[in-house]
């Protein structure tokens, strides 16, 4: 099979499986708010067991080491299905609702490492950043689709929650079904169950940093919308279709960027624009004293916030100039990913607490606090000599 096949097979797999994510994102925390409603204290305590998945999937990757990197997408693919069957049947009581979001979890996180793995095992040392930039763009196109469908169909008084999860499940089944056909030969080989090594150190430090910066946004961004300006789930999926239009293209204006500034430069401008969204995510509603601009600005930080994650790629392409295969790639990527979960599971406790006790804007000076330090800690990835390669900074 051409890698030409291989990379229409794949562009679809992400597609699919980003519209599956469009959905469930749009809806999942309007249906907590409409269905349980949540405090505050309680959304950030969900988290811990919704999150627990992604601090074991080293463990799962692991289990799963001799399989193809593919077939491991189509295990984790599956298993976010049937999370998104056991929500439909099950989501509405909160004690049966919560082993099937788990569920659903650990399919979305054994996903994470082999997105990455897959674009930059279908790229070479010169278009790594653009091959990122691509997927990622495939992937907004998903969103789009994922999103629009939402916000045309539901019914903004009765929103349809469980046609909204049994959709994702379909998608989600689609997305293992093309993963299946897939065939790599050179990352068909088994994969180190365990990968802890000095010369990563610092991709691990940047990990965590984006674990605490990544699970504020998605806990608490979309929270401050719902309870602070009465956003409903249809308007979560209209600023979700408008940042996946937008990412269309800024995508591979990100990837473009990773391959021709370098990683470095890139980590520390995601760090530097992210501290402006953080002040109007908590501060718009101060700084204005209109509702009706805050929400608009909060909106936009909303968009802002989901189309800079495009620029984490420049950490799965520094990995992989310090990696010396692509197993040792996908092993190191899914060691990521349980390392940004050990402050994933965590920081929404405590930052839900600071919501309650001192209110979302303190929440959010605290993220953009963050946000800061993770640009400053990206000054210490090496820049990249003429001829494309890193010089590790630490011996």
């Amino acid at each position: 099979m051409s890698r030409r096949t291989q990379l229409l097979l794949f562009f679809s797999a992400i597609a699919c499986f980003a519209a599956a994510m469009g959905v469930h994102e749009s809806i999942f925390n309007n249906f907590l708010s409409d269905t349980f409603h949540l405090s505050a204290s309680a959304r950030g305590w969900l988290e811990l067991p919704r999150e627990l998945p992604g601090f074991l999937v080293v463990l799962m990757t692991g289990i799963l080491y001799a399989l193809p990197v593919t077939h491991m997408a189509v295990v984790g693919a599956l298993t976010f299905s049937l999370g998104m069957i056991g929500m439909t049947l099950f989501g509405m009581s909160f004690w049966t609702m919560v082993p099937m979001m788990m569920i659903g979890s650990a399919g979305i996180h054994l996903l994470q490492p082999v997105g990455a793995s897959v674009a930059l095992g279908l790229s070479d040392e010169t278009n790594r950043g653009i091959r990122m930039g691509q997927s990622g763009s495939i992937g907004t196109m998903g969103t789009v689709l994922g999103t629009a469908f939402v916000w045309l169909a539901f019914d903004k008084v009765a929103p349809q929650y469980r046609l909204g999860f049994m959709c994702a499940a379909i998608l989600g089944g689609l997305c293992s079904l093309i993963y299946a056909a897939m065939h790599i030969p050179h990352l068909h080989q088994p994969r180190a169950k365990l990968v802890i090594r000095k010369k990563f150190r610092l991709y691990y430090l940047l990990e965590f940093l984006f674990g605490a910066r990544k699970q504020i946004f998605l806990t608490f961004g979309p929270w401050v919308l719902i309870k602070v300006y009465g956003a409903p789930a249809t308007s979560i999926a209209g600023l979700l279709m408008i940042a996946a239009l937008i990412g269309i293209g800024f995508n591979p204006l990100a990837g473009m960027a990773v391959d021709r500034f370098g990683e470095r430069k890139v980590m520390i401008a995601d760090g530097t624009l992210l501290t402006f969204v953080c002040i109007g995510y908590g501060y718009a509603l101060r700084l204005t004293g209109d509702p009706h601009t805050a929400r608009l600005i909060a909106s936009a930080c909303y968009i802002a916030d989901n189309l800079l994650f495009a620029l984490g790629t420049a950490r799965a392409v520094y990995l992989s100039r310090l990696t010396d295969s692509p197993q040792e790639l996908t092993s190191t990527l899914a060691m990521g990913v349980s390392i940004n979960h050990v402050v994933s599971m965590s920081i929404p406790a405590v930052a839900g607490a600071v919501w309650v006790m001192f209110g979302y804007e303190r929440l959010f000076l605290g993220a953009a606090v963050l946000a800061l330090t993770l640009a400053a800690v990206s000054r210490a990835v090496p820049a990249r000599n003429a001829a494309g390669d890193t010089r590790h900074p630490i011996s």
